[in-house]
């Protein structure tokens, strides 16, 4: 019997562990300073990118083949961009006719118009 309990009260830790670290207890947003002019203004800026649509057989390695950098980077440093621009894109595959967003460089573009 003591085997058991023991056994369930380090299961229930091992939960409420996982759920803290993948979920997190502290809400992100209370840890932003930025003001609320520059929080607008810097969620307007987004990487140079070009739209490009798909086509049957496109995969992300064949777009980025296709469609080089400006400056160099590392395949998963545009990758993480790519799921940046199109977040929609994270767990499905490219569908052919969609247009997608593309990054070429790390250089970001103010849409604040200052």
């Amino acid at each position: 019997m003591r085997a058991f309990i023991l056994t369930t009260i380090i299961i229930v830790i091992a939960f409420v562990v996982k759920v803290d670290l993948t979920e997190g207890s502290i809400p992100l947003a209370a840890l932003s300073t930025k003001s609320s002019e520059n929080g607008l203004c810097e969620q307007q800026r987004e990487p140079n990118y070009i739209t490009v649509q798909t086509i049957e057989g496109d995969t992300i390695h064949s777009l980025f083949a296709l469609h080089p950098a400006k400056v160099p980077m590392t395949f998963p440093e545009r990758l993480q961009l790519f799921y940046n621009l199109n977040p929609h894109l994270q767990l499905q595959a490219l569908v052919p006719g969609e247009n997608i967003k593309l990054p070429l460089s790390f250089e970001l573009e103010n849409k604040c118009g200052k």
